[in-house]
């Protein structure tokens, strides 16, 4: 994932069921500080990632990896709240209204449709605010802790390599064992390892056993130039041509990568694109394919004569923005995902691209210029600010939930 260049909230999936409330009293999964997290909690979201699941089936690794999950989230709403951080009821009202209006639906007629599918409004409610409000923290953990000094600025464009890496991006999956006891750390990793043979292997592996973030995911890191990934990965990258890397060893414990995919774009750093874009995602009310048909149909609005920001302004989904009519600005190569730059570069001036996925959604974007890129001592180190910062995010969030979890009174029932 791009972040800090191409920076859009996650998808306004739920942190906790979002059913109605359970009729009897239900079973207690976990007690996050004073907060339950109940059985009927982990099976709902079971419900949600169910397809991501080998076989779709709820195993005990599987029931563990929720629940490690939605105890994370739980630490981070507390401590958001703990220094004082709040959403204002416009950005929540805001993000609801959103969403009706991609479904060409009212408030109203969104309570209904949620009604319908046993979602509770106000639980509802409450879980886009607290979906925000995880955003708005992690953002300010990142910027408080991650300094880069102006030497390591210089070392980096020093680097022989740093203009290259910067072109050249990797697909991986990744599966991390944390390492509290480095020796059963160790012998878990290599008997993982063993078990892994293809792709689906893998998959399986991190889902059923990864410390890492995107654990329920399959370990997929999605699209990474390679000056975003930590200098271990890369180190290993370029010595080891996988697909099945590792294990490698750091302070966060041991990691295995798989290799999916690696591109290297041929693009020029002196080219800029104006560009704006619509973006619609799929949500706990509107499926995948349901979120292709209201692109298709935006699209076709476009193609009708729409105005491309006033729709963008109604509706498209990244909240960066919207307000703007969909503006990303004048777009440097390597500052988008892939999917997103690929079609961005072969959409004429003036010319709207037909809808197309990436990893955040189904797009639509339109080209309004191109120029000569300003490449001024300011621009590379404000390129290369980024870059270092993107190395070091997935450890510092890692060690603050290390840190959450520490202080926290976490007691699992099951």
């Amino acid at each position: 994932m791009k972040l800090f260049s191409f920076f859009i909230f996650v998808a306004l999936l739920p942190l906790q069921t979002l059913h109605a409330e359970p009729t009897k009293i239900d079973g207690i999964s976990a007690i996050v500080d004073s907060k339950p997290i109940l059985e009927s909690d982990i099976q709902n979201r079971f419900q949600i990632v169910k397809d991501r699941v080998p076989g779709g089936v709820m195993t005990d690794n599987i029931h563990r990896q929720i629940q490690n999950q939605m105890i994370d989230e739980a630490l981070q709403v507390n401590y958001a709240r703990k220094i004082g951080m709040r959403v204002s009821g416009t950005d929540v009202d805001n993000a609801i209204l959103g969403v009706a209006q991609n479904m060409n639906l009212d408030l109203q007629g969104l309570k209904e449709v949620l009604a319908s599918k046993g979602i509770n409004y106000s639980r509802y409610r409450e879980q886009i605010e607290q979906e925000i409000l995880i955003n708005n923290v992690k953002r300010e953990i990142l910027k408080k802790r991650i300094v880069i000094s102006d030497q390591e600025i210089d070392d980096y464009l020093s680097s022989d390599t740093s203009i290259t890496k910067e072109k050249e991006q990797v697909r991986l999956r990744h599966l991390l064992i944390r390492a509290s006891n480095p020796e059963e750390a160790e012998a878990k990793i290599q008997s993982i390892r063993q078990k892994i043979n293809t792709e689906e292997d893998f998959i399986q592996q991190a889902v059923e056993n990864s410390d890492g973030q995107f654990a329920i995911e399959g370990g997929d890191l999605g699209w990474r130039p390679l000056n975003q990934l930590p200098p271990l990965f890369v180190r290993a990258l370029e010595t080891d041509k996988g697909p099945l890397i590792g294990p490698l060893q750091s302070n966060a414990g041991f990691h295995l990568l798989w290799l999916i995919e690696k591109r290297s774009p041929d693009v020029t750093l002196q080219q800029q694109t104006k560009v704006r874009h619509i973006l619609v995602r799929a949500n706990e009310i509107r499926n995948i394919e349901q979120t292709k048909a209201l692109a298709d149909d935006l699209y076709n609005r476009l193609e009708n004569g729409a105005d491309f920001a006033q729709l963008a302004k109604e509706q498209s989904e990244d909240q960066g923005s919207t307000l703007q009519g969909g503006d990303l600005g004048w777009v440097t190569p390597g500052t988008m995902v892939p999917e997103f730059e690929e079609m961005m570069n072969q959409t004429s001036i003036g010319g709207t691209s037909k809808p197309f996925r990436t990893q955040f959604g189904w797009h639509i974007l339109q080209v309004e210029g191109r120029r000569e890129a300003d490449i001024s001592d300011k621009v590379k180190r404000s390129n290369a600010e980024r870059a270092l910062t993107a190395q070091k995010q997935d450890v510092v969030l890692g060690n603050w939930l290390d840190e959450l979890r520490a202080d926290a009174f976490i007691d699992l029932k099951k």
